[in-house]
């Protein structure tokens, strides 16, 4: 297994985040988490910072995909300085700057055969006091034992949801969004792999095998048709837990965007952020980008960090629901 979700790699002093799990061939698409400065690292956001770094460096790290039919921050694995594993927990044990929280939520998932690995912040060595803790599991196996262990220790009280930690994180991450911070906790309460245990933030991201995933490389050629927001019937939740993350869709009404949104068959996305959203049965509100697969002419939504795009559950959101959709019928007509 090569560098995949959850994985890092250090480019020119500074370490990036890899994204998703198919690669153009000799590369690792892959953003800025960390930039080097004289004093240390500075933590990075959003794709433009990325771009404008690896621009700094030379536009051939900037890479024209024709599968997604999009210009990818893609280094050339000859170039990186060096390729950082998420770790499980036994070497953990020897690193005295992490708490122990930290590997006793490892080793009680692993006990319940949940095998986490340490990533993000705390893999880096670039965390303080107050940052979470990110795991990460690989496979459909390991995902739903995941699930299982941590549905079962939130029942018992072992996983608390920490409503006033995950506003902060909206305030701080997500302001900008569409959607308002009650509509996004009305989510984020309902999710599992994410929580409190013993006091420490977590998550758990959940990352299928590149072999587990629903499309292969040079397999189609995804090209935009501009936004479209749709309200759609979840038909498959089955890879709604992962990262990336995909659900598959009945559209029932088009809100606004070109008519072949009526024909869409999916909703995916590469962000973290949009896993656990919604459930099969579920209806949903979807706003993102409209695109055609250039081999079959079959039609997806993809989400990216667009402060717009969403996937957002009718059942999550009750009373807020009709709401929202006005909301988002008003960013359509003022487009």
């Amino acid at each position: 297994m090569g560098p995949i979700e959850g994985w890092y790699v250090t480019f020119r002093g500074s370490h990036l985040a890899v994204k998703g799990l198919i690669h153009p061939e000799g590369r690792v698409v892959a953003v800025l988490a960390w930039r080097r400065h004289r004093e240390g690292f500075m933590r990075a956001r959003g794709l433009i910072e990325t771009y404008a770094f690896l621009k700094e460096h030379g536009e051939r790290y900037l890479f024209f995909d024709d599968q997604s039919g999009q210009v990818l921050p893609a280094v050339p694995l000859a170039e990186l300085e060096a390729i950082l594993e998420p770790q499980n927990v036994a070497p953990l044990r020897k690193r005295g700057d992490l708490s122990e929280s930290v590997r006793a939520l490892m080793e009680e998932l692993a006990d319940h055969g949940a095998e986490a690995r340490l990533t993000g912040s705390m893999l880096l060595g670039l965390h303080g006091p107050g940052s979470d803790a990110d795991l990460v599991v690989y496979s459909i196996e390991q995902r739903k034992a995941a699930l299982e262990v941590l549905g079962e220790m939130r029942s018992r009280g072992r996983v608390e949801v920490n409503v006033e930690h995950l506003l902060r994180d909206f305030a701080e991450r997500r302001a900008d969004s569409l959607m308002g911070p009650r509509e996004w906790l009305a989510h984020e309460v309902r999710k599992s792999l994410l929580g409190s245990y013993r006091g420490l933030p977590f998550s758990v991201k959940a990352v299928h095998l590149p072999e587990e995933h629903w499309e292969v490389r040079r397999s189609s050629r995804w090209r935009s048709m501009g936004e479209v927001a749709l309200v759609c019937e979840v038909l498959d939740d089955v890879f709604a837990p992962d990262t990336p993350n995909m659900y598959r869709v009945r559209p029932i009404e088009l809100l606004w965007g070109r008519e072949e949104g009526m024909e869409v068959g999916w909703v995916e996305s590469l962000r973290s952020r949009f896993s656990e959203q919604a459930r099969a049965g579920e209806e949903v509100l979807v706003v993102g980008r409209l695109e055609v697969d250039l081999r079959s002419w079959r039609y997806r939504v993809f989400l990216s960090g667009e402060r717009t795009h969403m996937i957002a559950s009718r059942q999550a959101l009750g009373d807020l629901w009709s709401g929202l959709v006005e909301r988002v019928r008003i960013v359509g007509g003022s487009g």
